[in-house]
C-alpha cells in the first residue's frame, strides 16, 4: 500500500512447475534476480490463482522480498517473465497498481501526513473504486484518529492503517510482505480476520510472505516454498504438510551430541538426545527407514504425520545447487 501512494501520476500431489491459467492473478516463469555473480532468486516458476490465499515461504535470505518486488515491477528481473492480471508489471505498472494493493515489510507512510489526508490521497489514486465509508468504519474500529500524523503512530497502528487503506481500495489482488511481523496478538488477529474476509469475496487473490507459520495455517490454502539451491515447491497447504513425516528414532546405545550424523539430504533434525533423535523428512518413508537403519544404531523407529511447522523446516532445507527436489 505504501507503493500505491508513490504511484500517484517426490509427492505426486505437490507440483514443482505451475501450469499457466487464465484464472491466475500472478504468473511467473523462469524468474531470477542477480547482483553481480550472486543469484538471489533463480529459475523461479510460480502461480497465484484467483480466489486463493497463497503463502510465500522460505528461510531468511532466500529471496522472498526480492521475489515480491520483481512480481510487482518494482525491481527489474535479471531473467524470466511476470504477468499480474495479464499485465506486464514493468511496462504497465500504473495499470497493475490500479488493480492491486501492496503492504511492504517496512510499512512506509508519508510521515508528516495526517491519517485523513493520506486516505484522501489514496482515494484520488483509486478513484471511485476506493470505499470512503468503509475506510471510515475501519479507521474508527482500529482507533485511528483522523488528525493524527503518521509519524506519531505505533507499529500496530501503522499496520492497521495500511491494511484499511489497502482493503478499501477494493483491489483484485492483495500482496503482503511480512504484514504481521512484530505485532501483538490482538493486532495480528485483526489483520488475519480482515485478510480472510477479503479473500472470501469472489475474484480476489492474496499473496502473503511470512515466516509465521501459525498465520499461514490459519488463513492460507496454498504455499510456494522457496529453497536455497533447489527448485521451489508449490502445492496445497495440506498436501505439502502430508508430504512430510516426523520420525522418532530410538537408538541402541548412546550417540554423543558432538558426533556428526551423516543423514540423507533433506532430512532435518528437530530434537536430539543421546538415545533418541527426532527427524523430519519428505518422500517415501520405507526408503528413508532403510537408510536410517544403515546409518544409525537403530533400536526402533516411530513415524508420525508432520505438523505445519515441522513440514516448513523440512521443505525449506537447503538443497544442492541445481539439484532436484
Amino acid at each position: 500500500m505504501g507503493v500505491d501512494i508513490k504511484l500517484k501520476p517426490e509427492d505426486p500431489s505437490v507440483s514443482l512447475t505451475p501450469e499457466s491459467s487464465e484464472a491466475s492473478a500472478i504468473v511467473a516463469s523462469g524468474l531470477g534476480c542477480r547482483y553481480g555473480k550472486r543469484w538471489v532468486v533463480r529459475d523461479l516458476d510460480l502461480e497465484v490463482p484467483q480466489g486463493s490465499v497463497t503463502a510465500l515461504l522460505g528461510r531468511n535470505g532466500v529471496g522472498k522480498s526480492t521475489t515480491i518486488q520483481m512480481l510487482l515491477g518494482l525491481l527489474r528481473p535479471s531473467q524470466g517473465s511476470v504477468r499480474v492480471l495479464g499485465l506486464e508489471p514493468q511496462s504497465q505498472r500504473h495499470r497493475v497498481f490500479r488493480e492491486l494493493a501492496y503492504v511492504s515489510e517496512r510499512r512506509e507512510l508519508l510521515e508528516d501526513t495526517r491519517v485523513s489526508e493520506l486516505a484522501k490521497i489514496v482515494a484520488e489514486i483509486h478513484g471511485e473504486r476506493f470505499d470512503r465509508d468503509g475506510f471510515e468504519r475501519l479507521r474508527a474500529r482500529y482507533e485511528l484518529a483522523p488528525q493524527a500524523k503518521c509519524k506519531t503512530l505505533s507499529k500496530g497502528q501503522r499496520a492497521r492503517l495500511l491494511l484499511a487503506l489497502s482493503l478499501m481500495a477494493r483491489p483484485r489482488v492483495l500482496v503482503l510482505d511480512e504484514p504481521t511481523s512484530g505485532l501483538d496478538v490482538l493486532v495480528r488477529d485483526d489483520f488475519l480476520e480482515a485478510i480472510a474476509h477479503f479473500a472470501s469475496e469472489e475474484g480476489h487473490a492474496v499473496l502473503l510472505s511470512t515466516h509465521l507459520i501459525d498465520d499461514v495455517s490459519r488463513i492460507c490454502d496454498r504455499a510456494i516454498v522457496l529453497r536455497q539451491g533447489a527448485p521451489a515447491i508449490t502445492g496445497d497447504l495440506d498436501d505439502l504438510r502430508r508430504s512430510c513425516n516426523r520420525y522418532v528414532v530410538h537408538l541402541d546405545g548412546v550417540v554423543p551430541y558432538e558426533s556428526a550424523l551423516d543423514l540423507p539430504e533433506g532430512v532435518v533434525v528437530t530434537e536430539r538426545d543421546p538415545r533418541a533423535i527426532t527427524l523430519v523428512a519428505r518422500g517415501q518413508s520405507e526408503h528413508l527407514e532403510h537408510q536410517l537403519d544403515q546409518i544409525l544404531p537403530l533400536r526402533d523407529l516411530e513415524r508420525h504425520p508432520a505438523n505445519m511447522k515441522e513440514a516448513f523446516a523440512c521443505l525449506t532445507a537447503p538443497g544442492k545447487p541445481g539439484g532436484a527436489a
